[in-house]
């Protein structure tokens, strides 16, 4: 096998390293968050949730938020170019949803719920998305994300809640986008520093073969 000159070989490491390290995180899928810190037992609280369009054939026509049990007075927020529906009684009222508007392409759209009461003696609130698109498909996202297990294809959106134990935060965190995004920069950087080091490695080889000469 015919091995690349050094300078090449650097050059190569170092398109490799600027294209991790410049990379956007590899991750599409529902996801919540709040505008402040949510802690047991709080009261009047405000939640995003981002819906991506996934299917580059069918657009997203309806969007449904599930609540966990124990949270009270759900309501959705309206949306432009949606219509918010208001909450369904059949579940204690804990599932709002929204219809009448598209995602389609790679966009994506925030929906809005609002909760009277969030229950206490939880540390996270695991809510269920069914995503519709206009070719009849609905997506459920729902499914647990475990530490230490790759993230299943469909993970229900999860809210941490302020003051949870230290564990939980720790197995949070291994789950997430910014484990995969820090590991895509650490490789960015060690490339780079190899491709630095090429040049250097080379010109005291030469140096050697001229003093042994």
């Amino acid at each position: 096998m015919k091995l690349l000159p050094p300078a090449r070989t650097a050059a190569a490491l170092l398109a490799t390293g600027l294209l991790l390290a410049t990379a956007t995180p590899a991750w599409a899928h529902v996801h919540v968050h709040a505008d402040q810190a949510v802690a047991p037992g709080a009261t009047d609280v405000r939640m995003t949730f981002h819906v991506p369009n996934e299917k580059a054939s069918a657009r997203t026509v309806g969007v449904r938020i599930e609540a966990p049990e124990g949270v009270r007075g759900v309501r959705a927020e309206q949306v432009t170019g949606w219509t918010a529906e208001p909450a369904a009684a059949g579940d204690a009222g804990r599932t709002v949803g929204w219809s009448g508007g598209a995602i389609g392409g790679e966009d994506g759209v925030d929906f809005v719920v609002h909760v009277d009461r969030v229950p206490t003696g939880v540390s996270e609130l695991t809510f269920v998305a069914r995503q519709q698109y206009d070719d009849g498909e609905v997506v459920t996202w729902d499914q647990k994300t475990v530490a230490g297990q790759p993230e299943p294809e469909h993970p229900a959106p999860v809210l941490s809640l302020a003051g949870a134990p230290a564990a939980d935060a720790a197995a949070d965190s291994s789950t997430g986008p910014d484990t995969a995004w820090t590991a895509a920069v650490v490789c960015g950087v060690l490339l780079l520093l190899a491709a630095a080091g090429l040049p250097v490695a080379r010109s005291a080889a030469r140096r050697r073969g001229a003093t042994t000469g």
